[in-house]
């Protein structure tokens, strides 16, 4: 950090003067603990029991507006005022504190410049969806499509999810159907789940598991994605499962998803 802050202070090309914001995280698996630290107002989001929590503190403050002349400026009798960042790299004031804390409930971590966080009210809504997405590449260049058209600032965004690989799906499947406590899952675990179970539902032609495993994917809120409920519906024809009400209902899942 404090190398790239004098890189940056010293250059004399074009980009002399210029600062930057900054984010960043080291995720180490091994020993269960992230370390990450910010400048200005681009955010470190963790994700854990199913919601985002911003972890990261924005160094921002109120300025006033000022016209050439240094006075104030005012419009409709109000003096106008914007926020601008305290703490950027480039800057020979510039200080970060390296922070850490344990990974045990961490399932993923976002982070974001200020025109990706600050481009809609529904940016954490979206992330849950996002993060959730079985396909989350897919999820995330959706939501930028979906920003370019308000974006205000450079918009940038990082996605790590952790993914537990020992899942027993089978046994998991078991679990959800005979009503027991699935809780401690992720919504992306369970989504998985859910999806693996409905295609299973699909090939066996079992009507009653596929529509209590959709109700409770509504139940969830969880996106499968457009790509994969037209896998589904292929599924259905490929091996000739003839049910109206399960083909309804998963057009109309298509048609209502984000992602």
């Amino acid at each position: 950090m404090q190398t790239a802050n004098q890189q940056v202070i010293l250059t004399t090309d074009g980009c002399q003067g210029m600062k930057t914001t900054f984010c960043g995280v080291v995720w180490d698996l091994l020993n269960g603990k992230i370390y990450y630290t910010n400048l200005g107002d681009s955010r470190i989001y963790e994700f854990a029991d199913n919601e985002f929590r911003q972890i990261s503190t924005d160094e921002v403050k109120s300025v006033i507006l000022r016209k050439k002349d240094g006075k104030p400026l005012i419009i409709s009798g109000v003096v106008v005022t914007a926020e601008g960042v305290t703490n950027v790299i480039g800057s020979r004031e510039a200080h970060y504190e390296i922070k850490v804390k344990n990974d045990e409930a961490i399932k993923g971590v976002i982070l974001s410049t200020d025109g990706m966080h600050g481009a809609s009210s529904k940016f954490e809504e979206d992330l849950l969806t996002v993060i959730n997405a079985i396909d989350l590449e897919n999820g995330l260049e959706q939501i930028c499509q979906e920003y370019k058209d308000i974006q205000k600032d450079d918009m940038t965004i990082i996605a790590l999810r952790k993914i537990n690989g020992k899942n027993n799906y089978s046994k998991m499947i078991s679990s959800i159907l005979n009503n027991e406590d699935f809780s401690g899952m992720s919504n992306f675990e369970i989504s998985k789940v859910l999806l693996q179970g409905i295609e299973e539902g699909i090939k066996e032609k079992n009507a009653f598991i596929v529509n209590k495993l959709l109700s409770i994917r509504e139940i969830k809120r969880i996106d499968f994605g457009r790509e994969k409920i037209g896998d589904l519906i292929s599924l259905m024809f490929k091996v000739d499962f003839q049910d109206g009400e399960v083909y309804q209902k998963l057009l109309s899942i298509m048609r209502s998803s984000k992602i």
